[in-house]
């Protein structure tokens, strides 16, 4: 049947398939049923536009599709006014004008979501990071930060005890990074090419757009923070990407063993961050703790306790971390110890 001619984007031009994936009328929905039965070489085809007509329904703002609508009726009013008549098309069943322009307009809509979503497979089926050849592996030590720019345009950040990698392929098809550490990344916009940092099985997916993601070996989480744009966290399953959530600017998640949990932080973190501008204002020891793992990206213990509890006040603006260890430790009686990316305080028993 004609339908084997068909790609993805075209059975959204039959009012059936529509009423199909919408679930009613019924005899829409037994006729798609019987050709997946006596056509089971569409199974895929069908399965990808009836996907495609849910992502649109779902991903895009109703704003968006009104706006589309409103162009193409201009424009079909104007076909209409110099063709005069419009002739009778025989279809199985005729749909009304106000139908067509419907689902036409999903159709302009759909060019721009199926390239997101289903060109290339979104992404999907993604394979193991291949060393070797054009590939780049990325490695900082303890307290080290670089910076580059990625041949799309991209800027990334790398923070210390850090390994970013990309394959020979980057930004042919798909741009595709592997992170283990820290890394804030400032996304070059390209529509047709979703930007992709997989984090262990955590996935973040972005057009064009800033953000953080906390990922080292040696913690139980995965933490996504979003400073502009918008991105998709999900996972990869199976080689794929399964989205969850959105975030828009000032929100964060954070993933545990599979679970999702969202919030909201001040988008001020991210520039101290950036510029390694630490603030303590009567911090105790947890505080300072906390802040040293966010900014220098290690882990900070005590082999003792301190005799009283500390509050320290000070600021901090692109100083290494042996510098502000040796601020914090003079006025708080410690000395301190580096191996790897952990940091060991020994205060005086005295």
């Amino acid at each position: 049947m004609k339908y084997d001619a068909y790609a993805i984007e075209d059975f959204l031009t039959e009012e059936s398939f529509v009423n199909y994936c919408l679930g009613g009328p019924q005899e829409d929905v037994l006729f798609w049923k019987n050709i997946l039965k006596e056509q089971p070489q569409l199974k895929e085809k069908i399965y990808k536009a009836k996907t495609l007509f849910f992502l649109l329904a779902v991903k895009i703002d109703p704003r968006e599709k009104q706006e589309e609508l409103n162009k193409l009726k201009l424009v079909i009013e104007g076909a209409e006014q110099q063709a005069g008549l419009i002739e009778e098309v025989p279809l199985r069943r005729l749909m009304s004008r106000s139908s067509w322009i419907s689902i036409a307009a999903a159709i302009l809509l759909c060019i721009g979501v199926y390239a997101l979503f289903n060109k290339k497979e979104y992404g999907n089926q993604i394979q193991p990071y291949a060393a070797g050849g054009k590939s780049m592996l990325l490695k900082t030590a303890y307290n080290e930060r670089k910076t580059l720019s990625l041949s799309d345009g991209t800027k990334v950040t790398i923070n210390g005890s850090t390994e970013l990698k990309l394959d020979g392929h980057y930004n042919q098809e798909k741009r595709i990074l592997w992170l283990n550490g820290e890394a804030y990344f400032e996304v070059a916009q390209n529509k047709e090419k979703p930007f992709i940092v997989i984090s262990g099985t955590t996935t973040t997916t972005a057009l064009g757009t800033s953000f953080k993601i906390n990922n080292y070996n040696n913690r139980a989480h995965t933490l996504i923070m979003l400073n502009s744009g918008k991105v998709s966290v999900g996972s990869l399953v199976d080689k794929k990407v399964v989205d969850h959530l959105q975030l828009v600017p000032g929100e964060q998640v954070e993933v545990t063993s599979d679970k999702f949990a969202k919030s909201t932080f001040d988008l001020e973190e991210i520039d101290n961050w950036k510029n390694r501008k630490l603030v303590f204002s009567m911090a105790s020891l947890k505080e300072i703790k906390s802040v040293l793992k966010e900014i220098y990206g290690i882990e900070v213990r005590s082999r003792n306790q301190p005799k009283k509890p500390i509050a320290f006040t000070g600021t901090f603006v692109n100083e290494g971390l042996s510098e502000v260890l040796k601020a914090i430790g003079f006025s708080n009686h410690f000395t301190y110890t580096i191996k790897d990316d952990i940091v060991t305080l020994d205060f005086d028993k005295k």
